[in-house]
């Protein structure tokens, strides 16, 4: 049997996790001097409260190699685990799932670790995919080359309304941040081969909104039956407001809405949202 493994960047549900037989490695929250371990029953939305009242930036970090290989024996070595992971280029956690696998293939085990391109659910549709696939009954290497391929292809966007936690990080300066705030600038990120960059600066919100719907309309496979995931981390109406856009543009009905976890908005502030969809 396949059994599908991913970790807390993917931002699935509970819900999900439980109806495809995934499991979900969690990671660590870091703020002060307090430590959480995320796992599934952490939602997003507490992690939301906790960065809207910390003074502090909370910073996220990997599970021990003790916590991967503890899941991996759980998993049964009778098995054949896909661990699906966080990009290589954004963390640590990949290494040490190759190290932690190799071990445990000197006891047998068939591990494979997959580095994924993008973040959160972009991520995540992909996982849940690769479970149904599983379930479905295809085997290893056809649910390999479906993830290498759609990560080699895919990019998640993100439109950040509110500078002040870019700021808190360092990643704008103070100056930057006053005269984007006086011109309303909004920053458009991208996922690019695993690492978070600026897309676009796009002045005002419904301008920010068009660029995004220009995007998925230049680069979507198929409109007509791809589903178009739009995400947002505590912020539905500017969610339901884009997938309102891109609707009326591309004439699409399939749509998933999805809620943005920490690793994003650890970085880009409760606020951000935007849009994953399957490229050409």
């Amino acid at each position: 049997m396949i059994k599908i493994m991913t970790d807390m960047s993917a931002d699935i549900t509970k819900e999900q996790a439980e109806q495809y037989g995934i499991s979900v490695l969690p990671f660590y929250i870091n703020c002060g001097e307090e430590s959480i371990l995320a796992d599934i029953d952490y939602t997003p939305q507490m992690f939301y409260e906790k960065l809207k009242n910390s003074e502090e930036l909370p910073a996220t970090s990997q599970a021990t190699p003790e916590l991967l290989e503890n899941m991996y024996r759980a998993q049964g070595k009778e098995n054949q685990i896909i661990h699906i992971t966080i990009p290589e280029n954004s963390s640590g956690v990949v290494n040490t799932a190759r190290m932690v696998s190799a071990d445990l293939a000197e006891e047998g085990f068939d591990i494979t670790i997959v580095s994924s391109s993008v973040f959160s659910y972009g991520t995540g549709a992909n996982v849940v995919e690769a479970a149904k696939m599983a379930l479905d009954g295809a085997s290893k290497d056809e649910i390999v080359q479906f993830l290498n391929d759609r990560f080699e292809k895919d990019k998640v966007y993100f439109i950040v309304d509110d500078l002040s936690t870019l700021k808190k990080g360092g990643r704008i300066k103070a100056t930057t941040m006053v005269v984007s705030a006086m011109l309303d600038i909004k920053p458009i990120l991208c996922s690019n081969d695993g690492m978070v960059e600026a897309f676009a600066k796009v002045k005002g919100m419904k301008r920010a909104m068009a660029k995004l719907v220009d995007c998925v309309e230049e680069n979507i496979a198929d409109p007509e039956t791809t589903e178009v995931v739009v995400l947002n981390a505590d912020c539905p109406e500017k969610s339901e407001m884009l997938k309102n856009m891109i609707a009326e543009r591309l004439g699409t009905s399939n749509f998933k809405t999805a809620e943005v976890g920490p690793i994003i908005t650890c970085h880009a502030g409760v606020g951000v949202f935007g849009v994953y969809f399957k490229h050409k």
